[in-house]
């Protein structure tokens, strides 16, 4: 792997964290979807400086190349490449604006547990189930690549794990990215530079 793409790569992710902390901090639809595209735009630099940088490096190569086919494969991944490519190339929207709960301050959340109960005895039915209470906020919408017919939904997994409520905000998709994406630049630094 060519040290200056790792160098590059590291400093993309920089970039994708600067964009992750301007998305929960913004007060405004507005700055939050700017924040949004920020993240998916350095977060697709990091895969181009890293292919670049796998070029002509025998052990790199393949090892992009899981990369690559992981990004086509894993929702999360494909998702936030989908969404990319959405933002840059397209015209539709890459999220929607909810303004569920107008008492909650904008990208508010607050945990809370429901139950459900029986009609007629009022009786408790099943487990609290885990819920989120969301202030006014963005949220993560099907992307459609139109020049293939495809889309990608909300990931609701990653690398086979859930992803919990997450799914369907931003800036909780963008923290679970980011986490992937580190430790992708970590292997990529472990790899032969000659």
């Amino acid at each position: 792997m060519n040290p200056n793409a790792i160098e590059q790569a590291k400093a993309r992710l920089q970039k994708a964290e600067k964009a992750l902390a301007e998305l929960r901090a913004a007060e405004y639809f507005d700055d939050a979807e700017s924040a949004w595209s920020d993240f998916l735009l350095a977060a697709s630099g990091i895969y181009s400086k890293l292919e670049q940088g796998a070029k002509g490096y025998p052990k790199s190569e393949p090892w992009f190349g899981k990369e690559k086919n992981l990004r086509k494969t894993d929702p999360l991944l494909r998702y936030i490449h989908f969404a990319r490519n959405a933002d840059e190339h397209g015209i539709e929207r890459v999220t929607e604006q909810s303004l569920d709960n107008l008492h909650l301050k904008f990208n508010e959340r607050q945990h809370v547990k429901v139950q459900a109960f029986y009609e007629n005895t009022h009786e408790p039915k099943g487990d609290p189930l885990d819920a989120v209470v969301a202030g006014p906020t963005l949220k993560v919408v099907r992307i459609y690549d139109r020049r293939f017919g495809d889309f990608a939904d909300p990931p609701e997994t990653h690398l086979g794990a859930p992803v919990s409520f997450g799914h369907s905000f931003p800036d909780e998709v963008a923290e679970v990215a980011i986490r992937y994406l580190r430790s992708m630049i970590e292997s990529a630094e472990k790899l032969p530079n000659s």
